[in-house]
């Protein structure tokens, strides 16, 4: 996994750090589930390509992680700050919201 690229976009709010992390495999897509729509094609996500070591420094210094697809909901849970039962999916795809509390 760890040659895999993520697309990250960084996003600043109030001095916070709002992080949009995605899986290169579905980065521009549009996935559709009934009601629930996930727009990785959206400018929320679009950034800088970056590799795994660079993601997990980003989101251990994010106040809010938005992270879409396996592998970078998978860095959010093995990172301990993202739970798996709080991963939802819409058509198959992973993706999990993180608000830091600390």
């Amino acid at each position: 996994m760890r040659s895999e690229t993520f697309a990250v976009a960084q996003h600043n709010s109030q001095g916070r750090l709002i992080l949009a992390v995605c899986d290169r495999d579905v980065y521009g897509k549009k996935f559709e589930e009934g009601d629930a729509v996930l727009d990785l094609g959206s400018k929320f996500y679009a950034g800088e390509e970056k590799g795994a070591d660079a993601v997990e420094k980003l989101m251990l210094h994010a106040y809010m992680i938005h992270a879409a697809g396996k592998n970078s909901v998978g860095i959010a849970i093995r990172l301990g700050l993202a739970a798996a039962e709080n991963v939802k999916k819409v058509n198959g795809v992973q993706h999990v919201q993180v608000l830091m509390t600390a």
